[in-house]
């Protein structure tokens, strides 16, 4: 029966791209509503990779002669290189890492993705030897951490103590099946500095924390991916810049289809169990691979289409998303087809456009779900900037009102239905700022918009 497996898959995957049999071990797995998800963390893959070509020369962790036993080092790391940057756009190395946040109810598979590459033994990416040079360091991060055990703290004598995640995992990829665990670790007392830290480090790397005995200081390459409930979904202070969001939507048809794939799960003959085994050893060797093709023959630089520029310039699309979806198409380009080397040139094809407009379409549902309560609450309405920041914070940002003025101001005031002023107060008393909630009145004098 192995060697008709094995016969099977050659005649079928002879000429299949990595997307294409990702998604095929997903459908002989029976796990569903994958087509535009898989491919997003195949490109966070890819981008991954192409940002350790441009990075990874300059590495805090590589060892040192006659610094042996008193710094941290990553001995074997099948990243490290000797090569220049090649994607410095205004003349700064720019970090192309895709880090993805998925949003989803209770039961909706998100954890099915984060298992599907880097559960132990199972995953498409774990490795044995990832801690040892062979492929990625993967690890499924606990479901409490603090600001120490994510970054580091320092001892008496100045010296990193413990071993900080976001060190451990340079060059690999830290996953939570509940991200609020790291996102909340913020509001105690002991890791109050988590979301500054977690905001430089998922940006550009860089971990710098000044203390009374010393100081935390590295550049890491790790890559995020998390999931977080609907209730439990917080990115406000610029971490919604950082991560790709994936959201998961369920309805009675959908939970039908998980019962249904339960049930052909748990009865899969033995001999699809072997052959899907024998797959998941396949791809981890194609991942490897990948790895050292690009690796010891890197890009030289990228070169992004006309038709990719015309599309990251549509309206829907925000200035700070752009990037975003650059990064995206990078990581496809790195994983599409037979690798070549040379100049990164990024093409718009079919189904890169596809991905592009489902990821779109998923970034919008959830960016704007807030701001499309607050529109609908308060519409056709004068409120007081002070009531609107105490019902922001109850309905947003978990009574976090420093987080609420935050959001108000990168969500509502670019909007024209929204606006700001000061009225007209005969005698004594405060005059506070109210926010008028509905479209303008272009001909009137009376009411000054936006101040």
């Amino acid at each position: 029966m192995q060697t008709e497996c094995s016969g099977d898959k050659m005649m079928k995957y002879g000429d299949m791209d990595i997307f294409d049999r990702v998604l095929d071990f997903c459908d002989r797995n029976y796990i569903i509503d994958m087509e535009d998800k898989v491919p997003v963390f195949l490109c966070s893959i890819g981008a991954h990779l192409f940002n350790t070509v441009n990075k990874c020369s300059m590495c805090d962790f590589a060892p040192r002669e006659g610094e042996e036993g008193y710094r941290f080092v990553i001995a074997d790391c099948p990243l490290r290189h000797s090569e220049y940057p090649i994607y410095t756009p205004s003349s700064r190395i720019a970090d192309t890492r895709i880090h993805i946040i998925m949003r989803g109810a209770k039961g909706s598979g998100k954890n099915v993705l984060i298992d599907l590459f880097c559960a132990e033994y199972t995953g498409l990416l774990w490795n044995p030897e990832g801690f040892n040079g062979i492929g990625f360091r993967t690890m499924i991060g606990s479901n409490s951490i603090t600001e120490a055990g994510m970054f580091g703290s320092v001892n008496d004598e100045g010296e990193i103590i413990g071993r900080p995640l976001a060190r451990e995992l340079c060059g690999g990829f830290l996953c939570f099946e509940e991200f609020s665990s790291v996102s909340d670790a913020n509001k105690k007392d002991h890791s109050i500095d988590m979301k500054n830290q977690l905001l430089t480090s998922l940006d550009s790397g860089r971990v710098n924390k000044g203390m009374r005995d010393g100081w935390v200081k590295y550049n890491t390459r790790y890559t995020i991916w998390g999931g977080t409930q609907h209730g439990r979904m917080d990115l406000e202070s610029g971490l919604d810049r950082r991560f790709f969001i994936i959201d998961i939507l369920m309805d009675a048809e959908k939970e039908r289809l998980y019962k249904e794939a339960q049930n052909k799960q748990a009865s899969m003959p033995p001999e699809e169990r072997a052959y899907l085994a024998s797959e998941i050893i396949d791809m981890r060797a194609w991942f490897i691979e990948r790895q050292m093709d690009i690796v010891m023959n890197p890009p030289k630089g990228v070169k992004f289409s006309q038709e990719f520029q015309d599309w990251v310039m549509k309206e829907s699309v925000r200035s700070f998303e752009s990037d975003l979806f650059r990064r995206l198409a990078i990581g496809y380009h790195m994983m599409k087809g037979e690798w070549k080397g040379g100049i990164l040139d990024v093409q718009m094809d079919d189904r890169l456009e596809k991905l592009l407009e489902q990821c779109l379409r998923m970034r919008r549902n959830v960016m704007d779900e807030d701001v499309h309560l607050i529109k609908t609450t308060f519409w056709d309405k004068d409120v007081p900037r002070s009531s609107l920041i105490k019902d922001v914070a109850k309905l947003i940002t978990n009574n976090d009102y420093q987080a609420a003025k935050r959001w108000i101001d990168d969500n509502l005031k670019q909007q024209i239905w929204f606006g700001e002023f000061t009225p007209r107060k005969e005698g004594r008393g405060r005059r506070g700022v109210v926010c008028r909630f509905g479209m303008p009145d272009l001909q009137s004098d009376n009411v000054n918009w936006g101040g």
